[in-house]
């Protein structure tokens, strides 16, 4: 039925059954269908889609674009479409007919909260990689960003229809987690009144002080004469449990859970770690050398860890990652036969891939972007198509207050973590900021900013969209007009108004915004689009307020515009959902909207 097809669809159906009967009369040869792009125009004069399709003709079928642009729209016949014009050197630009536009009223409200989401399955199995905070400690103010992007994308790719697995990478192995369990045995020593001192680089925080309490409470003297061997690694692991314990609840505080939590110490345990170096030799791609033979004539950063443990890799079993795009080749053993954290993260990498994944995704701080290049070259010299691997870099973001950047946290007196974010602005504001713009930019999170109730506020004007458009049908319902639920013809052919048409065209666009946010891994592109929509709510409320109210004295026009309202709070709500942010049905109005 014509209304039940999406707008887009509409026009490329139009398109290539022209295309197939220009092919049928000798007019194209049409060796293959051309990729052509549906897009709305910058300009709204120009139409509702413009199609590209001529020019991607113009060099197979040896015509100018113009003159093909010209044969499309003799040929073109189709009861939804009002007109054709061509622009420029062969652009196609569609005009739909009013009930085509109208109708994507009842599409939206027909869908439902699975409006935007892919009605079919992909197949795809895809992995997101995201957070993987060292078990050492809370999730702190360097975590925040990425929690929320990656599981912003994780949630991106679900709603295109992949089959996503979200998974958390445990860094449960090394010199850090034994340091934590060093500093938990000197806490539960201090639990029975054993007098302690931290060494440089131990942990003084409050939080591993209630880890000893809870070790000495369950263990109670046990390990207080037990040599080092013996209360180590059982310090260690409980550490490391109470700690993502404390995480798992920070996480589900922030609306994010994973799937997964794969540990390293148990790829190291499984022979998984040291076993990927003997694939590598396997394949010719390792040698024994005291440094690097290609190593470039590059300073390193004096205070990366590469510098800082440059004694620890002089010589060992090198991989051959200069070769592959790296910088320079990498040790994977050093000469005591202990591999290093790379070693492990190949490992783990090449696991993803052994899971049957056909895309991995990681989302990394901006710091560990020198990393990239190597795990990419470890995978290619595994045979593994790199391609299917993408990282996300998300750069670290100031807390500001009063124009200062806020590191600790007045209550606890420590680093500032994301449940001290969330408990004073609350998740949906820290998500929204955190997604507002590309993941690599850099911007300044501003706590002031983010609790006005103002329009200025991006947070409060995001929401308050969606709640005008409930406060609307409530009051309908007041009025003795409740909204019907069903709108007929008659009802949605009023909405004429060129900003009624605006509005339904930019509604029609999310299922395909989604999928290109989903593909191109940018939740960003999801805000901007409910940003736009909702601004143009709320200039279409304001100048007809007083003239084209959507509740008047006619019932027909009523239940349109209401539907249009409707559709547009349903809108909204499906794609909030998809980010994972809640949508207010009440929020206060403005200061400047007081009326």
């Amino acid at each position: 039925m014509l209304c039940g097809t999406p707008m887009r669809q509409l026009v490329r159906d139009a398109v290539e059954a022209t295309l197939y009967a220009l092919k049928a009369a000798g007019a194209l040869k049409l060796e293959s269908m051309p990729g052509f792009s549906i897009d709305p125009p910058k300009q709204e004069a120009h139409g509702d889609f413009s199609v590209n399709v001529a020019m991607m003709l113009a060099k197979p079928e040896g015509k100018k674009p113009r003159d093909i642009a010209e044969a499309i729209v003799k040929g073109l016949k189709h009861e939804g479409i009002a007109k054709v014009e061509i622009a420029g050197p062969g652009f196609l630009n569609f005009t739909l007919n009013d009930a085509v536009i109208q109708a994507t009223a009842r599409e939206v409200l027909t869908a439902g909260d699975a409006y935007g989401r892919a009605a079919k399955k992909t197949g795809t199995k895809v992995m997101v990689e995201y957070v993987s905070a060292n078990p050492t400690g809370p999730i702190h103010i360097g975590h925040a960003r990425g929690t929320f992007v990656g599981d912003a994308i994780a949630r991106l790719l679900d709603a295109a229809g992949h089959d996503v697995t979200r998974e958390f990478y445990t860094n449960d192995f090394g010199r850090q987690v034994e340091t934590l369990g060093r500093t938990v045995y000197k806490r539960y020593q201090q639990a029975f009144g054993v007098e302690v001192t931290l060494a440089e680089g131990e942990y003084p925080a409050d939080y591993v002080i209630e880890i000893g309490k809870r070790l000495a409470a369950r263990d109670g003297k046990k390990w207080l004469e037990a040599p080092e061997a013996e209360w180590l690694p059982v310090a260690m692991q409980f550490g490391i449990d109470q700690n993502l314990e404390m995480i798992r609840a920070t996480l589900a505080r922030a609306g994010v859970h994973h799937d997964v939590f794969t540990s390293e110490a148990s790829l190291h345990q499984a022979g998984t770690v040291k076993g990927i170096v003997d694939v590598y030799r396997q394949r010719g791609a390792t040698y024994e050398a005291d440094e690097a033979r290609n190593r470039k004539n590059t300073e390193r950063n004096a205070e990366s860890k590469a510098a800082q443990y440059a004694d620890k890799q002089l010589g060992g079993t090198f991989l051959e990652t200069g070769k592959h795009g790296d910088d320079e080749d990498r040790v994977i053993l050093r000469r005591d036969g202990t591999p290093v954290y790379l070693t492990a993260d190949l490992a783990y990498h090449k696991s993803k891939f052994d899971r049957g994944f056909q895309r991995c995704i990681d989302v990394f701080g901006a710091d560990h972007g020198g990393h990239v290049p190597r795990i990419k070259a470890g995978m290619r010299l595994l045979g593994i198509d790199d391609t299917k691997m993408q990282f996300v870099l998300v750069q670290i973001m100031r807390i500001v207050r009063n124009g200062e950047e806020v590191k600790v946290s007045k209550r606890k007196g420590t680093l500032f973590e994301l449940d001290d974010l969330i408990e004073e602005v609350g998740a949906d504001v820290c998500r929204f900021t955190f997604l507002m713009r590309t993941a690599n930019s850099q911007f300044d999170f501003d706590l002031d900013a983010v609790t006005k109730r103002s329009s200025d506020n991006p947070v409060f004007y995001f929401q308050y969209g969606h709640a005008r458009c409930a406060q609307i049908l409530k009051k309908a319902t007041e009025a003795g007009q409740p909204f019907s639920g069903a709108p007929t013809d008659a009802q949605l052919a009023t909405l004429t108004l060129p900003e009624e048409r605006m509005l339904l065209k930019r509604m029609s666009l999310l299922p395909d915004l989604v999928a290109g946010a989903a593909d191109a891994l940018e939740p960003h592109r999801v805000l901007y689009y409910c940003q736009e929509l909702i601004a143009g709510f709320h200039q279409y409320y304001t100048k007809y307020k007083h003239t084209e109210r959507v509740i008047t004295d006619d019932p027909v026009k009523t239940q349109g515009r209401l539907a249009m309202v409707a559709a547009l709070k349903q809108t909204l709500k499906a794609a909030f959902g998809i980010l994972g942010i809640t949508a207010p049905d009440y929020m206060e109005a403005p200061a400047e909207e007081a009326d």
